[in-house]
């Protein structure tokens, strides 16, 4: 064949099927029933073929139109996926992608997905904001925020949210190493040091905060609240702060030399982390990427974990 149709053959010839008709077909497309008759015969010259033929219904396909139609629709269906595909490859190499996160540091999978992502694509953009699920939800809710990840409180209605649980792990009271308090066994004796706690309004911390300071105990506490990791670690290693940390920050090598948990006989509820999202919004393909690299790297040191026998930190399956 000296000559292929056009891809405007192609969609004329289409939208005449789909619309039943050339009149409805010329109104979707916003064409004169003029051009859309000279563009099917125009294409029947070109195969040399009728296509279709007119009948007090409209217009029907003859028994090569219906062959070629088939074809047409997978030809249509491929060249609109080849075109997705490279939109949103190049989205992925000059994308961004806004998330929130609590105790990144204390978490190597978040370091380990952004590191893949970049190192994939050295042009995206990826915004980090670290804060407790009760401080970013506003900025989720509003969309300048893609997702979040950190643990999910049930006193936090998440109706409007999409909601992809990841793990749970243990916490604990955290101190230096060397702290006056640091091999003190129950909630009452820590009760009079000076505390270094995340904002919370609602959910996990401020659950915590009525177990450790009981409104009716006649005692004066001394609590400092904010998000800065670094701030905590000072406080802590310079002026003998307690905070309340996942007990993951064993495993991690920067720290571990550094700070201890207090063996207290009370156990601390576990941090149950999940991945949201909203419901009424279409993610970019940047941040879909980066959501299935946390996944991953997510599972892998779970695993990892599992295989240094750290009873710290489990899979939703494994505490339901």
């Amino acid at each position: 064949m000296s000559r292929l149709p056009t891809v405007s053959h192609l969609k004329i010839f289409e939208a005449i099927i789909q619309h039943g008709g050339m009149r409805a077909a010329a109104k979707v497309l916003n064409q004169t029933q003029s051009n859309m008759s000279r563009s099917l015969r125009e294409l029947e010259r070109i195969l040399g073929a009728k296509l279709m033929v007119g009948d007090t219904k409209g217009m029907v396909l003859t028994d090569i139109g219906r062959r070629f139609e088939s074809r047409v629709r997978l030809v249509l269906s491929e060249l609109e996926t080849a075109v997705n595909e490279v939109k949103q490859v190049k989205e992925l190499h000059q994308g961004s992608v806004s998330f929130g996160c609590s105790h990144t540091k204390v978490f190597r999978f978040i370091s380990n997905a952004v590191t893949g992502i970049l190192q994939a694509y050295p042009n995206a953009e990826i915004t980090l904001y670290e804060g407790q699920q009760s401080e970013i939800l506003p900025a989720l809710r509003e969309g300048k925020l893609d997702f979040f990840i950190g643990i999910i409180s049930n006193a936090i209605s998440l109706g409007e949210f999409i909601e992809e649980p990841l793990f749970s792990c243990s916490f604990g009271v955290i101190a230096r190493k060397g702290h006056p308090l640091a091999h003190a066994t129950s909630l009452a004796a820590l009760r009079n040091a000076k505390w270094y706690l995340p904002v919370a309004d609602a959910g996990y911390y401020n659950d915590l905060e009525s177990l450790f300071f009981p409104a009716e105990a006649d005692i004066e506490y001394s609590i400092l609240k904010g998000d800065s990791v670094a701030v905590a670690e000072h406080l802590i290693l310079e002026a003998d702060y307690l905070s309340i940390s996942p007990k993951l920050i064993e495993q991690t090598d920067s720290m571990k030399d550094l700070f201890c948990f207090i063996p207290l006989r009370e156990k601390l509820p576990d941090g149950h982390y999940s991945l949201i999202y909203r419901q009424q919004t279409t993610l970019p393909p940047l941040a879909r990427l980066l959501i299935t690299e946390i996944h991953k790297e997510c599972s892998n040191d779970i695993a990892i974990n599992r295989g240094r026998n750290v009873s710290s930190i489990s899979t939703p399956q494994e505490r339901g």
